[in-house]
């Protein structure tokens, strides 16, 4: 058994001692900056319809990387000041494979999804090859980081549809979880069909008898999903109930991409492991806060009063910055690198989620940190409004212009 109650105890007492005052940044923007950063912004974005054009997308099918990576690096560069080590790893050989190889085995396995649905599996194939490269494994798109990538477009959405009854969604629930356990289940639709193949493939990869852990994994973030559909059925949760249902969904979460990675991790390893999804689950409740708000789905964040949030937002900042140093336990190449992008990365979304609920910050609260933000709050709004997947549709016309050598 993981000791799941061990880490949601550790890292509780790290929350309740991470401070809520402002956080140091390294880096302030003034206004001429952003209006730059800004203009580089449009710029790229032409660029990116340029690619629209026939004659343009049959160039790129050539060379592809000639054509966008380039302009994504400049990109990344002079609207949100990424450093060249982080560029090395975002922009490296491996990662850009891997991502090319990860959208078309989706779109083989499934053809049913939108490509929205396939890039949210391909963030948390971000997450796993960043792991591979801390533990000096091939990244690469292993069985299992397929399938377990594939497992959120598929269980997610089942979770999160409006439409589905809370009942039908346990009973979902308990049958996925006796196809974790190995027991033979019937599916009770496609979505459930297409889910336990992606079992299979873990199974395949990872055999029950020689990888126990792994499947304990699987079985730790099923019964945090399984614990957060109360925070939707049930009222009169504490805070301390609420706190520790969003630290076990995230922190398994990501825990079970090591597993799924790796196959045997270290205790310590473990731990570290699950702070770094406590801290990415913290993040997606800031940036749902209003939708969760909305549809009375509770989180640490979604019920706390507007003056409260900035401080909130504050401890996550300090919070992270903690979890992300027991990081060092992994012993790859290029971890200290990877752990900066980690932390530059989160916080660049932290503070653009910020930017994109004004509604629940305080205006000293919004003025304070949009000095640290690259961009302007308004033109980070008015983008938002332009196309709510901004960071999907530029991997979207990358995919689209390029062919596989074979799929």
């Amino acid at each position: 058994m993981l000791p799941v109650r061990k880490y949601i105890r550790h890292f509780s007492e790290i929350w309740e001692n991470s401070p809520g005052n402002f956080p140091a940044f390294s880096k302030e923007y003034s206004s001429q900056e952003k209006l730059s950063r800004e203009a580089n912004y449009e710029l790229f974005q032409e660029k990116i319809k340029a690619m629209q054009n026939r004659k343009e997308i049959k160039a790129a099918k050539s060379d592809p990387g000639a054509s966008f990576f380039p302009m994504f690096k400049a990109f990344l560069e002079t609207v949100f000041d990424f450093e060249k080590d982080h560029l090395k790893v975002i922009l490296s050989e491996e990662f850009k494979n891997v991502s090319k190889d990860f959208f078309y085995r989706a779109r083989e396995f499934g053809p049913e999804l939108k490509p929205t649905d396939i890039y949210q599996g391909m963030r948390n194939v971000w997450i796993m090859n960043g792991l591979q490269l801390m533990m000096n494994i091939p990244v690469k798109i292993t069985p299992s980081v397929f399938a377990y990538s594939m497992i959120y477009p598929y269980s997610d959405n089942l979770l999160d549809d409006p439409a589905i009854t809370n009942t039908e969604k346990e009973e979902f629930s308990e049958r996925f979880n006796r196809r974790l356990h190995g027991e033979d289940v019937h599916p009770a639709s496609f979505s459930e069909s297409q889910l336990f193949k992606l079992v299979e493939m873990f199974e395949e990869e990872f055999p029950r008898t020689d990888f126990p852990m792994v499947y304990e994994s699987l079985y730790a973030i099923q019964q945090g999903q399984t614990n957060s559909l109360k925070m939707c059925t049930q009222s009169g949760l504490s805070d301390e109930q609420i706190l520790e249902i969003c630290f076990e969904k995230g922190g398994a979460s990501v825990l079970a991409d090591g597993y799924l990675v790796a196959g045997r991790l270290t205790p310590e390893q473990e731990q570290a492991l699950f702070g770094y999804g406590v801290y990415l689950q913290l993040l997606d409740d800031i940036q749902d806060v209003k939708e969760d708000a909305q549809a009375s789905t509770k989180t640490i964040f979604s019920c706390l009063p507007e003056n409260d949030l900035g401080t909130f937002v504050n401890k996550t900042i300090h919070f992270g910055r903690t979890a992300l140093a027991e990081m060092k336990c992994f012993q790859g190449s290029e971890n200290d690198e990877f752990i900066s992008l980690m932390n530059r990365s989160i916080e660049t979304m932290l503070i653009e989620s910020v930017g994109l609920n004004d509604g629940w910050f305080t205006q000293e609260y919004l003025d304070e940190l949009e000095r640290f933000s690259p961009l302007h709050f308004s033109f980070v709004r008015e983008k938002r409004a332009q196309s709510k997947s901004q960071r999907f549709a530029l991997f979207q016309k990358y995919f689209e212009s390029a062919k596989p050598a074979a799929v």
